[in-house]
């Protein structure tokens, strides 16, 4: 709440002329606002809290990762003057140009203001002043006069520029949540835990923090990593099991006239093009952002036009799927509901699915780019998304509507024993197809994991991962290679092309019949035989 109120604040300041600190020798300026009479601990210094916030509001800017940043200030030390009292020690601030300057107070609007500037999104600068507060709270909450200080059982509370460590039993060691400034992205992640061990001192003969916090732990980058180069190779298996089928249907003249296997295989062609695109989008800016800066192309950060409009395809590439699987689904309900019912032109259907492929995209893209979000708009932290997720679960809301009043269809008629047998085959497949496509919605709406930790969305991430790159496997399979029909057309088209290599070339592809069993047979020789010649 206080993070809206200083953006608030400099939002406000940002319409008329900043006037923020000169840059003198020292700055006429009071410390307002604390406890002059508490002391906390910083890095194994004690300092007075009006200083200390300083100090703390330094170590959070001066440690953030370099990456949120468009400019990061140099920063000076100043002399505070308040009304003719100078403080004993220097205040740190940042140096905006030679004539300005800022303080790392984040309750200083005017200071705020400059400092936002500094940082290329508003959340980075949140985040910056998150752990402002997070530092005051260290100080005022779990600090007393008490535990600042070092005693030869324990280590005393410190601020260690991220984090709050508590007062630790002498040799051992204090782990803690990773702070979010020890990530490149402000998004909440996974809990990784930073350590700082907690030592004797032979020569002052008392516990003593390791001034290195060790924040090898909070590393994510090598975790989504994996997670990111797992859900590619899964869309390159669903591609290579996928492409078969496609050329199957294609190449079986029966098939390019039949409307339903058309529908199948436009469904998969869907799926492959998602595919592609998301794979591409992964490789091309997703993966390359959580690489170091030496190997990076900056292309999320850069944000340029051919990111962004690879986000849209893959938006309406993954409309196009959903769009494809209602259309086979209306299909099987007029074969098997509305039997006699005349059959759409598939004009009509492929108007459709551009329509329902397109719009929703549109209609994201048009609000995503009015919001002038960044991150090829591959990142949403605005709820932008809904606008085309809401589409996709109205998609899967008629799919169980058709498929509910399919069942009550099915079930009539197998009672009276009216049904043939690819109408069950094709009954049992839309029964298994239909809730897979759409069920990653509501996992992906709301991330669903039973706690925090890594491991935990893990689970949820490669299952999420698994299930959408086996949706183009399951309709290979389900219409395509354990199909009787397909089965059928392929060994006749086998037989053809053996005949017509045997004709042209001599080539003999038949198949051997096999040897006939030798039997033996007993002829019994009537009674007039001899009569009858």
């Amino acid at each position: 709440m206080r993070s809206e109120v200083v953006r608030f604040f400099a939002f406000l300041i940002g319409l008329c002329k900043i006037t923020a600190l000169p840059n003198n020798g020292t700055l006429d300026y009071c410390l307002t606002g604390y406890d002059e009479s508490k002391a906390c601990s910083i890095r194994g210094n004690l300092l007075a809290q009006p200083i200390w916030n300083h100090y703390a509001g330094y170590l959070c800017y001066n440690y953030t990762n370099s990456a949120r940043f468009s400019q990061k200030f140099n920063a000076t030390f100043k002399y505070v003057n308040c009304s003719g009292t100078i403080y004993h020690r220097p205040v740190p601030a940042a140096v905006v140009d030679n004539t300005t300057i800022a303080l790392f107070d984040y309750k200083h609007e005017e200071s705020a203001a400059l400092l936002r500037k500094s940082f290329k999104t508003d959340e980075l600068f949140d985040n910056f002043v998150k752990c402002c507060e997070e530092a005051e709270d260290c100080c005022t909450n779990a600090m007393n006069n008490e535990n600042i200080v070092s005693t030869a059982d324990f280590c005393p509370v410190v601020w260690d520029a991220w984090s709050c460590f508590p007062q630790t039993a002498v040799n051992t060691i204090q782990s803690l949540p990773c702070s979010s400034q020890a990530y490149q992205s402000p998004d909440k992640v996974c809990t990784l835990e930073s350590e700082k061990s907690c030592q004797f001192n032979e020569t002052i003969q008392l516990a003593e923090w390791n001034q290195q916090t060790d924040y090898s732990n909070c590393a994510i980058a090598s975790i989504y990593l994996a997670r990111y180069n797992y859900h590619v190779s899964a869309l390159y298996v669903c591609i290579v099991c996928s492409l078969p089928a496609i050329l199957i249907f294609l190449a079986i003249p029966v098939f390019r006239d039949n409307s339903r296997v058309i529908l199948h295989r436009n469904l998969l062609i869907s799926i492959v093009i998602r595919n592609v695109l998301t794979i591409m989008a992964k490789k091309i800016v997703i993966i390359d952002a959580l690489l170091s800066p030496t190997a990076s192309n900056q292309v999320m950060d850069n944000n340029p036009v051919g990111c962004r409009l690879l986000s849209f395809f893959v938006s309406a590439a993954t409309n196009s799927t959903y769009a494809c699987m209602m259309v086979d689904g209306y299909y099987l309900h007029k074969v098997i509901v509305r039997t006699f019912a005349k059959e759409p032109p598939l004009v009509f259907l492929y108007s459709l699915v551009a329509v329902l492929t397109f719009l929703p995209s549109i209609i994201w893209a048009s609000i995503v780019a009015a919001n002038e979000r960044t991150s090829c708009w591959m990142v949403d932290t605005n709820g932008e998304q809904w606008s085309v997720d809401s589409f996709r679960m109205v998609i899967l809301f008629i799919n169980t509507v058709l498929l509910l009043d399919i069942v009550r269809v099915m079930i009539s008629k197998m009672k009276q024993g009216g049904t043939t047998r690819q109408t069950k085959a094709a009954f049992r497949a839309t029964l298994f197809l239909i809730p897979l496509f759409g069920l990653h919605i509501f996992i992906t709406a709301k991330k669903i994991v039973i706690n925090d930790t890594c491991w935990a969305e893990d689970i949820y991430d490669y299952f999420r991962y698994t299930m959408e790159a086996s949706q183009g496997i399951f309709v290979a399979i389900l219409f395509c290679y354990a199909n009787a029909e397909v089965h059928n057309e392929l060994n006749n088209l086998f037989r053809k092309l053996s005949i017509q290599l045997n004709q042209r070339l001599g080539w003999n592809f038949a198949r051997t019949a096999a040897r006939r069993r030798t039997t033996t047979a007993t002829y019994v020789q009537p009674a007039d035989f001899k009569n009858e010649f």
